[in-house]
């Protein structure tokens, strides 16, 4: 269970205790005896926590509203939704910190999809506790999906914050495709009328419903943009672990970096003769060009090549 919300159940245990003593406070009562003991133990149990390294990924997500019924049940369609954005937005992150440029749209790079899994069903407030799974072999180092949903958490904190100067600079860093996952996740939340605690090894963020509306609402002001634009130039390389293409911009241009589309991707690992036929040579390239614009100013762009055309014999790939 990730370490934030084992310490939390812990030190709720040893403020119930703390209270039973101030009640028996004879030193040779056996409640007190008792009592003094299991106080002890917790603290035992805490000391053993701040020690202890948890290098996988551990998040429990807890949920009230009006998705949820006593402290046992949760609504299907919802618990299903919830859980399919929470994994797009953590394999999002986690291909990112992996070093990939991610597509706004189609799939993750394969190296780097969520691998989270419900251990338990959380009581209470009704939830979901998620693990990566043990690797092969053991690792001190903190994993790649370990560390994006520590990231996932800090940006929704920050995105979810009062104050606007830290929220703008949050969604300035964040990719199409992360605002894009957190864009479905809030307004998930926001029409069940639900709120959320998320809660990993070593940060949490608390979503009530008022968070939840105010972050909808100004999510719903930046817009994702999509047009397409023809670029002559030179392909230098693809990239398939990472899904990413270098393009120079005319002979001697700058260089660009982004994502690759999955069917020129796939196509280029499936045929060594045709990477070999598109790359170092003069060519029109074809993006996706997506921006992020906000009260009509574009904030940041990305741009995706779907495809070549050559200069010397016209070969196109497909769109």
């Amino acid at each position: 269970m990730p370490t934030l919300l084992s310490s939390r159940a812990l030190q709720d245990d040893l403020a119930f205790v703390e209270e039973q003593l101030r009640h028996h406070t004879d030193p040779y009562d056996t409640q007190h005896v008792m009592w003094e003991q299991r106080r002890r133990d917790i603290q035992d149990q805490l000391g053993l926590l701040d020690k202890m390294h948890t290098p996988r990924a551990e998040v429990a997500l807890l949920f009230k509203g009006s998705p949820v019924r006593g402290t046992e049940e949760i609504r299907l369609g919802f618990a299903t939704k919830m859980l399919d954005q929470y994994q797009a937005f953590v394999g999002t992150f986690a291909a990112e910190r992996g070093g990939a440029v991610v597509a706004s749209k189609g799939q993750l790079p394969r190296s780097f999809a969520s691998r989270l899994y419900i251990r338990d069903m959380l009581r209470g407030s009704v939830g979901f506790l998620l693990e990566e799974p043990e690797p092969e072999q053991g690792s001190l180092v903190p994993t790649a999906l370990r560390e994006a949903v520590d990231d996932c958490t800090v940006s929704l904190k920050d995105l979810a914050s009062g104050d606007s100067k830290t929220f703008q600079t949050r969604l300035e860093q964040l990719s199409p495709r992360a605002i894009s996952a957190v864009k479905k996740l809030i307004r998930t939340l926001n029409e069940a009328s639900a709120e959320v605690d998320i809660i990993g090894t070593e940060t949490e963020i608390h979503l009530d419903q008022s968070r939840v509306a105010t972050l909808n609402s100004r999510l719903n002001e930046l817009e994702l943009v999509e047009n397409r634009e023809e670029i002559d130039g030179v392909l230098l390389g693809i990239f398939p672990d990472r899904q990413q293409y270098e393009f120079r911009i005319g002979a001697d241009g700058p260089v660009m970096h982004g994502p690759v589309s999955e069917d020129l991707d796939e196509r280029y690992l499936m045929s060594s003769d045709f990477a070999a036929s598109i790359l170092l040579k003069a060519a029109t390239g074809r993006f996706l060009v997506v921006s992020q614009v906000r009260g009509g100013i574009v904030q940041s762009q990305q741009k995706v090549l779907e495809g070549l055309n050559l200069k010397s014999a016209v070969e196109d790939t497909p769109p």
